[in-house]
């Protein structure tokens, strides 16, 4: 399924629920499992830029590799 390319602005779950197959980069990333406990509800609301600012790594390089997966 290709809806475009995964943006900055777009939420982590709206990633996770349109493209599944992320959430290996996401965990690679050093994400924590967004299907578990309280983060389901965390990540409806929170960007991925803001994800990636939590994590300390470049958006650039983690939106990188998660449009790398979707193609």
């Amino acid at each position: 399924m290709s809806d475009g390319p995964i943006t900055p602005e777009m939420t982590v779950w709206t990633i996770y629920k349109r493209y599944p197959q992320t959430l290996d980069v996401f965990f690679s990333f050093g994400c924590p499992d967004i299907r578990k406990g309280l983060f389901p509800w965390a990540m409806r609301i929170m960007k991925l830029k803001w994800a990636a600012q939590a994590h300390h790594v470049r958006t650039e390089d983690l939106l990188r590799a998660l449009n790398a997966v979707v193609k």
